[in-house]
């Protein structure tokens, strides 16, 4: 017997998504996570989306299997991205369909603050405080910080699919083990410096933000 896998549809390494139903196929229901997560590595067939599943003692029927593998497709965030070609003999040969994440890392370019918008705040007042210790300020304005924070990010996001041209995609192996909460903050921050890193005079609008 042997085995050819065919790869027709390749996954990204990021895409970014708009779509709230995405999200939330993302972040709210965790058997597609665990399906998303079992396609990490590589293309899988059915059989070995099953086989997965119950590794994780969460075996489930082959209608509840297709049922997550249409959500996820519907969402744009699983593809069928070729065949599994199996030859027995000549005469036998035996296709099976190939299930791929659309990109390696998924990148959120909406809000996600909702109910933990404490923790969202703790996050740029450590940034904030920091900061001012860096450059030797004694304290800032958030509200100005964050402002000027947002509007860079969103100058930058459009640009986010930027990174599929890393001629380095071990770089985002590691940002996909991330949550989704991390990865939209990891790739935020990213975007963020690039963005200061090829405007200078951008500097001079954040430190409007704080004082000596």
């Amino acid at each position: 017997m042997e085995t050819q896998d065919v790869i027709i549809n390749k996954e990204k390494l990021v895409k970014t998504i708009y779509d709230l139903g995405s999200v939330k196929c993302l972040q709210d229901d965790k058997n597609c996570e665990l399906l998303l997560n079992f396609l990490l590595n590589e293309p899988l067939t059915f059989e070995d989306i099953k086989e997965a599943f119950k590794t994780v003692n969460a075996q489930k029927s082959d209608k509840t299997i297709y049922g997550y593998l249409n959500r996820l497709k519907k969402a744009n965030l699983v593809m069928e991205a070729g065949k599994r070609i199996i030859t027995f003999s000549e005469s036998h040969i035996k296709t099976l369909t190939l299930y791929s994440r659309t990109a390696k890392v998924f990148y959120i370019a909406l809000d996600l603050s909702g109910d933990e918008e404490d923790t969202v705040d703790d996050y740029f007042t450590v940034i904030g405080k920091i900061t001012c210790q860096l450059l030797k300020f004694k304290k800032f304005d958030e509200a100005c910080f964050r402002k000027f924070y947002d509007e860079t990010t969103q100058k930058k996001r459009i640009d986010i699919e930027k990174i599929n041209s890393i001629s380095n995609p071990e770089i985002l192996d590691l940002v996909a083990t991330f949550d989704v909460r991390a990865t939209k903050y990891v790739l935020d921050t990213v975007c963020w410096l690039a963005f200061i890193g090829e405007h200078p005079e951008i500097y001079q609008e954040m430190i409007k933000c704080f004082t000596k």
